[in-house]
């Protein structure tokens, strides 16, 4: 038998969803098949959920806008509020809409999308101080994996080319060239990302490029694209959780302050 109280995420949905009136039954249609708590489990849940004081239900009803002067929300951030909706699959709670704020109040220049990652992450925290579980994590509101110093790229050597085949061309040998290779076949063309280092100079490609290798979750990928301003010397692609950088202006992206670890091994 499983524990009861180990899935805290799916615990902290359960209580939202409790404290807006949901029966038991809609409560476990909530979660997938492979994932579903127990009916057993469920009811040790809602046992911890009925020892809430009625105050604290009331921040999991669902944000209406009228609850900015009931819960003393400036109304400076209604734009913030009304962007970040559409990153939730269902209503959002007041709780949740108050941990946005004062994420953005820490973190002003994070992404939307990053504000929501780690406001969610907040909200299940509260949830589980609220019922007595163990498992919350607060040091995430500080923890140096989120700050510019410790977000890294890795720098691979050399230079990186960006070429365009028509469909039917026989790529090249010297494509298979260097450290990194990313090929992408569209409809229309095909994009060819290699070392430089081999291609001949007759070749129209656009050269120059340096590649920055990102690995680790989400939120310190985030914080890297909320530094960089989108433009035709910057290309993302993207491969499961490693994450690539391509951009023909090194300087900019080493001013961000975000820790760059050089070819050889040294932190700039």
């Amino acid at each position: 038998m499983g524990r009861p109280f180990s899935n805290i995420a799916q615990i902290s949905i359960g209580f939202e969803m409790y404290a807006r009136g949901y029966r038991r039954a809609s409560i476990l249609k909530a979660f997938p098949d492979k994932s579903r708590p127990s009916v057993r489990t469920l009811g040790n849940w809602i046992t911890k959920y009925r020892e809430v004081p009625g105050d604290n239900l009331r921040l999991e009803q669902q944000f209406e806008w009228r609850d900015m002067d009931m819960f003393s929300i400036s109304w400076e951030y209604a734009d913030l509020i009304a962007r970040l909706i559409p990153f939730e699959a269902y209503s959002p709670s007041v709780r949740r809409v108050r941990w946005w704020l004062r994420v953005k109040q820490m973190y002003p220049h994070y992404l939307d999308s990053v504000i929501t990652m780690l406001s969610n992450k907040f909200v299940v925290n509260d949830h589980m101080d609220l019922l007595g579980i163990p498992g919350s994590d607060w040091s995430i509101l500080s923890d140096a994996s989120h700050s510019d110093a410790d977000t890294q790229l890795e720098l691979l050597a050399g230079t990186f080319a960006a070429c365009f085949f028509e469909l039917d061309t026989n790529l090249p040998s010297w494509v298979q060239n260097g450290v990194f290779l990313s090929i992408v076949r569209t409809e229309h063309r095909i994009l060819v990302v290699c070392s430089d280092e081999m291609i001949p100079e007759t070749e129209k490609i656009s050269r120059g490029w340096y590649c920055l290798k990102h690995e680790g979750e989400g939120i310190s990928w985030n914080l890297v694209l909320s530094k960089t301003v989108p433009s035709d010397d910057i290309q993302i692609f993207s491969v499961l959780n490693t994450n690539y950088l391509l951009t023909k202006n090194l300087g900019m992206i080493k001013s961000l302050g975000i820790n760059i670890i050089e070819p050889d091994g040294t932190n700039n």
